[in-house]
């Protein structure tokens, strides 16, 4: 079944601008960000840094490897600001007027890790009961990011079933985010209250919890580059295993996306384990 595309629609003025100051240049990341809150459980709490193993697997002139994109897709209710969170990080823009996603939209996003290429593909899928078919894309993800609406605390309880949902197709290893947006629209003890309530569905969930604003763009950055860099760090990890076998790239290119970090015409490639055909 092809990716549905949103039509394209005409845009405010303020979004025009917006969109026309984007840098589109690589982003780069030389520490791992650290967590919404050191204060706050995560199963990711004592990660706070990358690996002395990648570091070192980075730092090693002789060493030259593939690291294939990583898929990050975000689910949750409709209406929650799926869509407005991919938005504001991908393009730097915020519309404020509604439109649901039909179906997949598709980002990817390049990074330089520690000076190695790595990609993050977002698939922003759809929270329609009808699009139910759209399952099919969360085979084979690095990365699960359920998305709740603050001001709506059904989104909130709504969580668990998409986790449960997205993990039936997905490994235990599979990184795990619990997103709250509109910050922005909370008074002060409004936000301590569900913000409680969110750490403890976090908990639960066993993912790591974050607070944002897709309109004032309050933790959008901080939490896709946390994101990004946890998973290189998994990849490289993945990587080094003395078992993981050499697997040459397959299907589509658009979903498989591999970046060299030397020339691999005069050195023994390894390739990391997400690169395996399920």
């Amino acid at each position: 079944m092809p990716i549905y595309k949103k039509a394209n629609r005409r845009k405010a003025a303020s979004y025009e601008v917006l969109n026309n100051n984007v840098d589109y240049g690589t982003r780069h990341i030389d520490h791992l960000p650290g967590p919404y809150s050191p204060g706050l459980a995560s199963p990711y709490a004592d990660r706070t840094d990358f690996s002395e193993r990648t570091r070192r697997a980075c730092q090693t002139a002789s060493t030259s490897f593939y690291l294939c994109a990583c898929k990050a897709v975000f689910v949750g209710d409709v209406g929650t600001g799926k869509s407005s969170l991919v938005n504001r990080f991908c393009h730097e823009i915020f519309d404020g007027s509604y439109r649901g996603t039909v179906g997949v939209d598709f980002e990817v996003e390049k990074f330089h890790v520690l000076d190695h290429a790595f990609s993050l593909q977002i698939w922003d899928t759809a929270g329609h009961d009808r699009f139910k078919c759209v399952a099919n894309y969360y085979r084979n993800t690095n990365v699960i990011a359920v998305v709740f609406d603050m001001t709506r605390a059904e989104s909130l309880m709504n969580a668990r079933r998409w986790m449960d949902e997205v993990m039936r197709h997905n490994h235990p290893g599979t990184l795990k985010f619990l997103v709250g947006t509109k910050k922005d629209l909370l008074e002060f003890d409004n936000h301590q209250e569900i913000e409680s309530e969110a750490i403890k569905m976090a908990q639960v969930l066993q993912a790591e919890y974050w607070s944002v604003s897709a309109q004032t763009g309050e933790n959008v950055t901080r939490f896709f580059r946390r994101v990004t860099a946890l998973a290189f760090d998994g990849a490289v990890q993945r990587m080094m295993e003395p078992n993981n076998p050499v697997v040459h790239p397959s299907g589509n290119s658009l979903l498989n996306l591999y970046f060299l970090k030397k020339d691999e015409k005069d050195k023994k490639l390894k390739k990391c384990s997400f690169c395996r055909i399920n």
